[in-house]
């Protein structure tokens, strides 16, 4: 019932209601990055055909990477940013080796008190003290007196929503991901065009 107090003392917590209707259950492995570009792409967009984990990847580009190539190896903080934009999201990409805490939560605290913007985070599982390595979801809420955020966790076999301190949520992000030799991190996705943009390229 803890999480419920957290909630329920929560101003930042406007993505939550957002997302919930979308968010699905990552269908395979792999497929973390997938199952949150869904959620964030119905819950920004409102599409009249709600898209799913499998049925975005018609939504093809050149630099996209295949649904075959993510089911295999996941995608990397750019993959999924590239994904976001095929389907004509806005998106600013950080890397946590480019950043630093405070703005992580100044961040966080602006993206979720503003409709139709959120907080998706790349992140090491282990550094979370969670079974399992890298990992993506997105986020529904922040508790200022505790300093946490509310990991919507894709991958609901394993885990539920999970109030992760950020301070360790940001040392989750700030390692390496061997597939891109880069540091993981966070992307911040909207609608409209006020954080085109990236940071750390």
């Amino acid at each position: 019932m803890e999480g419920q107090h957290f909630l329920a003392e929560s101003v930042y917590k406007t993505d939550l209601a957002q997302l919930k209707p979308f968010l699905l259950p990552q269908g395979r492995r792999a497929f973390c990055g997938p199952a949150t570009s869904a959620a964030v792409i119905n819950a920004a967009l409102r599409p009249s055909n709600p898209v799913t984990q499998f049925s975005l990847f018609g939504t093809a580009t050149p630099d996209t990477k295949s649904e075959l190539a993510v089911s295999l190896s996941g995608l990397t903080l750019e993959e999924l940013a590239v994904l976001l934009r095929a389907h004509g999201l806005v998106v600013r990409t950080v890397h946590a080796k480019f950043g630093d805490v405070a703005t992580f939560r100044a961040d966080a605290q602006e993206t979720l008190s503003e409709p139709l913007t959120f907080l998706v985070v790349n992140y090491d599982r282990g550094a979370v003290e969670q079974a399992g390595a890298g990992h993506i979801s997105p986020v529904g809420a922040y508790h200022v007196a505790t300093d946490r955020l509310l990991v919507m966790d894709v991958a609901a076999y394993k885990y539920l929503h999970t109030w992760v301190p950020l301070s360790k949520l940001w040392v989750a992000m700030n390692t390496v991901d061997l597939d891109s030799g880069r540091s993981r991190g966070y992307l911040i996705v909207t609608a409209g065009a006020r954080v085109d943009g990236t940071s750390g390229r």
